[in-house]
């Protein structure tokens, strides 16, 4: 009995494990930082600036501090600490193209047509759906997933570096996530660069 027990306890410890990330931070660049511009993020709820406004900025001001070779330079949003500047007069409706299956991509040309104001070595744009009721029974189909999808633009080559995670914004699971989401895509610009 005690075994089964053990065995029980440990499962949970092993599941996590197998969902940790493959980056170590901080990267290494030879002591290279990279300067960010966030764009506005297209976004599922009309009142997600007011809601999650502070969420999005902190957790990536927190991503870059980790990471050690990025930082946040240039935001369409205002940034709570550090010498972030503020992009101004960039039309959100036209950063971003409808794709096939009503997806949406940042449209680079424009992109890097508004950051060219900037001294940033990236554009960061996050689709956000955000507040979607979640059903109490777990096995229902109805249900939809708050998601967050990243892309990292590089604004020289206009080479994009997208990433994916799945969160909750509801249950206040989305900082850590949004966090995960923005290492990884650095991670994956960085292992391509």
């Amino acid at each position: 009995m005690r075994k089964i027990f053990l065995i029980l306890m440990l499962l949970p410890i092993l599941a996590a494990c197998t969902k940790a990330e493959h980056y170590q931070t901080p990267f290494e660049t030879g002591g290279r930082t990279y300067r960010i511009a966030l764009f506005p993020w297209k976004a599922s709820t009309m009142s997600f600036d007011f809601k999650y406004r502070w969420t999005m900025t902190q957790a990536l001001r927190d991503a870059c501090r980790q990471s050690g070779a990025f930082a946040i330079a240039w935001s369409a949003y205002p940034v709570n600490g550090g010498d972030v500047k503020i992009l101004e007069n960039i039309d959100s409706s036209k950063i971003w193209k409808r794709m096939e299956y009503n997806k949406f991509e940042p449209d680079v040309d424009k992109v890097r047509a508004y950051a060219s104001g900037t001294d940033a070595d990236l554009a960061l744009l996050y689709i956000v759906s955000a507040d979607n009721a979640a059903a109490s029974d777990d096995s229902s189909m109805s249900s939809k997933d708050d998601y967050i999808r990243i892309f990292l633009v590089d604004l020289s080559t206009g080479a994009v570096t997208m990433d994916y995670i799945r969160t909750n914004f509801l249950r206040k699971q989305s900082f850590g996530d949004i966090k995960r989401v923005t290492l990884r895509a650095f991670e994956k610009w960085l292992s391509e660069k």
